[in-house]
């Protein structure tokens, strides 16, 4: 039976990191633990800085640790998109951050002697459909004029033709928690810090808070998936997303000898993996729906699977999900989140190709922390305002937000607990209130207000990871209410349960 959780978590370094407790001072503090947090902190550590990271869970398996772990600069047909909206030099710059992205991921992991499955490969994107072959060769032709090693070809290695596909060379895929973990591991001493299961529930411009500690610093660095509260209102310019996720293993001689992922939606991307014993594996991800999409989420990840068995003869023997951001102009906000001084240091909004992108951001923080220019502000300036080029796509998610937050409150709900079999969820309406209510397959009943704290949306249940999902902002939440991650930083608000309801 498969495991519902990340197969890079589940073979990740038993490596643990201290609480904040007490009172501290750096030059920077530094939110969030995954891989942009992480460079982050190890860049600015390497030109003299004191900094304390500060993660709420555990380092690297949050977002970084349920992701494909592709380390490329070929995001798809995007360049062509940013050339559109940016011009050629957005799109040089795009491909430019990527590009040293991928160099520095290699770099530090060579560096500091990290083992973490780093191997080179091809990056593929593949077309079944003749109208998606154009967009193709528009692609590889701007790539190649940018310098970047892409080619156009039919030749894919895969169990089915393809129309066209573009190949990059010399891209690269790795173990996402190994990396991070063993990188995060050579960043404490000479006055750094590195803190877990320590979330951030204050925060300033010169300090952070946690229930145990405090950091004060120069700088504060949301490295966040997305900023905490409300700062820079990056909800309303990053819509989220979720992505079924799915690993299991394979035989080599099947196993896909690229990185792949289809032009045409719903998208598929997919990978191989060999683990330290030899075992090849096959992830595949793709089909991605609004988050706390309850029926959505079953189907693409039943249809996910259907594919990895037909065309490769894979069973799923881990099933998770990962959530991402896509920004309304389909470039990440990067940088200062206000005009304003003082700010805080951002990064959001990576359209699920945060590997590089997520590293380039890193490496672009660390020069405004040290007053160095960086040429990649004037593309990912998060303080950017971009109204056609994303106005549509705004107008858009902001009427979903809209039609959620009317139709969610007015929708009819079950009145009583007793609705809820073994191993069932649902949103229920107990005297007057809206509750999350979830029976485990042992009969124990877990009730929380089913309204989120970031801005008062209704959650959603998320089957894969038996999590409340907040469908609005991207705020996550455990079984009993415990944020998992934001933009919220307050607990659902528990609910009572009679002795009888939990049967």
């Amino acid at each position: 039976m498969a495991r519902n959780l990340s197969y890079w978590n589940d073979t990740a370094p038993a490596l643990r990191f201290p609480q904040l407790l007490g009172e501290i001072e750096v030059d920077v503090a530094i939110v969030g633990g995954g891989i942009v947090g992480t460079t982050t902190a190890r860049l600015l550590k390497d030109r003299g800085l004191k900094v304390a990271l500060v993660e709420a869970r555990k380092v690297g398996e949050e977002v970084t640790g349920k992701s494909t772990a592709k380390i490329t600069s070929q995001h798809n047909v995007t360049l062509t998109t940013i050339k559109r909206k940016f011009g050629e030099d957005g799109a040089r710059r795009y491909a430019e951050a990527n590009e040293a992205g991928l160099a520095a991921i290699r770099t530090l992991a060579a560096g500091h002697a990290i083992d973490c499955d780093l191997k080179s490969a091809e990056a593929f994107v593949f077309t079944q459909d003749e109208d998606q072959v154009s967009a193709l060769e528009d692609e590889v032709k701007l790539a190649r004029e940018l310098g970047l090693p892409a080619s156009l070809t039919k030749e894919t290695g895969l169990p089915f033709a393809v129309r066209a596909a573009m190949k990059w060379d010399n891209q690269a895929k790795f173990h996402p928690v190994k990396y991070v973990k063993g990188l995060a591991a050579t960043i404490p001493g000479g006055g750094c810090h590195v803190f877990e299961n320590s979330r951030v529930v204050d925060w300033d411009p010169d300090r952070i808070a946690t229930a145990g500690g405090t950091v004060r610093a120069k700088h504060v660095v949301m490295a966040t998936h997305l900023p905490l509260g409300q700062i820079g209102l990056f909800y309303a310019e990053a819509h989220p997303r979720m992505d079924p996720v799915m690993m299991g293993r394979i035989e080599a001689g099947r196993a896909p000898k690229g990185m792949f992922i289809n032009a045409e939606t719903p998208h598929k991307s997919f990978r191989a993996h060999v683990d330290e014993a030899g075992q090849t594996w096959l992830i595949v991800t793709g089909m991605n729906h609004k988050l706390g999409d309850t029926e959505a989420a079953r189907d693409n990840m039943a249809a996910l699977e259907a594919f990895a068995a037909e065309t490769f003869g894979v069973t799923a023997d881990y099933r998770w999900t990962n959530e991402d951001y896509g920004p309304i102009d389909q470039v990440p906000f990067v940088g200062w989140s206000s005009s304003i001084r003082p700010g805080y240091l951002v990064a959001t909004g990576f359209n699920a190709w945060g590997i590089t992108n997520g590293t380039a951001a890193a490496m672009l923080i660390a020069d405004l922390a040290t007053d160095r220019e960086n040429d990649w502000l004037k593309l990912y300036d998060a303080t950017r305002i971009k109204p056609i080029a994303g106005a549509a796509e705004f107008v858009k998610g902001n009427a979903e937000v809209a039609a959620h937050l009317i139709g969610g409150y007015i929708a009819r709900k079950p009145h009583e607990f007793d609705a809820l079999g073994r191993d069932e969820a649902a949103i229920l309406k107990i005297d007057g209130h809206n509750v999350a209510g979830y029976r485990d397959p042992e009969g124990r009943l877990h009730a929380c207000s089913a309204v989120c704290t970031h801005m008062g949306c209704l959650v959603g249940w998320n089957g894969t990871d038996r999590t409340w999902d907040c469908p609005c902002h991207g705020s996550r939440f455990a079984l009993d209410g415990a944020v998992i991650h934001g933009p919220a930083v307050k607990p659902l608000e528990p609910v009572e349960v009679k002795a009888e309801a939990a049967v």
